[in-house]
């Protein structure tokens, strides 16, 4: 099964939202749907099969227009549990299409190395106002194109979260934090740490992109964040899962702070058909 989420920054109106979770909700389809001010972003999570990606491409930028891609930066990722099952081929029909929907510059790119590494080398990564393009020459060129850029990555699942310390860091020590809790330097090599920025009433905001969870499990990046943050003075505050995530990170996660067997079966929502969980 094809994973295809949609990450627009700064955050999607909410007719925008609306128009998107009405149109995927309807099948079935829609895994995710949040607008997050913190991360000034909007997360979109679609399952799709092999064969009905180019269609999902096709109505999510439909659904979009290129009227909402001004002054955003985009980015689609495209994930199978075998990176390989995308092919060049996918990827330069979705470059077309989203290049004509949205009237944007196009760069493709595919993540081949653990999400740490990634952090410093992807193609369009966080900043203190949501997404950021880097410095790679678009696939697709759009002369005159008012957005910031739209950017495909074809990898491996990844889950999406926002992290927060309270009690006051500079953003100099948000990213030693940063680098020392994912990073391609740190012991968590699954996970890339994003320092986003200061809210006004001081919290530090992270985003975390983590690619396998069985390696690096969420609870265990937020345990080491709030080890850092302790150095100086800060304590982890609210955070929130952002984007879709398999029901075994919560089952690892409470089996982790509970000592007991956790087990799928023990979920009521995995004994319902698919038109009860509607």
């Amino acid at each position: 099964m094809l994973l295809v989420r949609l990450v627009a920054s700064p955050p999607l109106s909410p007719s925008s939202s609306d128009a998107l979770h009405r149109r995927f909700a309807a099948d079935g389809s829609l895994l995710a749907c949040v607008s997050d001010s913190d991360a000034s972003a909007t997360f979109v999570s679609i399952k799709a099969t092999d064969g009905e990606l180019h269609a999902t491409i096709k109505t999510l930028a439909e659904t979009i227009g290129a009227g909402a891609a001004v002054g955003r930066a985009l980015r689609v990722d495209l994930q199978h549990p075998d990176a390989g099952a995308i092919s060049d081929e996918t990827l330069r029909a979705v470059a077309v299409e989203l290049h004509g929907a949205l009237r944007a510059s196009i760069h493709v790119a595919r993540r081949s190395v653990a999400a740490g590494r990634w952090s410093t080398t992807r193609a369009m990564g966080w900043g203190a106002d949501g997404l950021v393009l880097g410095e790679s020459a678009p696939t697709l060129p759009f002369g005159g194109s008012e957005s910031s850029g739209v950017v495909i990555e074809a990898g491996t699942p990844t889950v999406i979260a926002k992290a927060k310390l309270t009690g006051g860091v500079t953003i100099a020590q948000m990213k030693a934090i940063a680098a020392a809790c994912g990073g391609p330097t740190s012991g968590l090599v699954e996970a890339g740490v994003y320092p986003i920025g200061l809210l006004r009433d001081g919290a530090a905001v992270f985003v975390l992109e983590l690619g396998d969870t069985r390696r690096t499990p969420l609870h265990r990046v937020l345990a080491l964040l709030e080890i850092e943050g302790r150095r100086f003075g800060s304590q982890l505050g609210l955070g929130a899962l952002v984007s879709d995530a398999p029901l075994e990170l919560f089952l690892d996660t409470l089996a982790g702070h509970m000592g007991l067997p956790i087990s799928r079966g023990q979920v009521i929502e995995t004994h319902l058909t698919p038109a009860a969980n509607r």
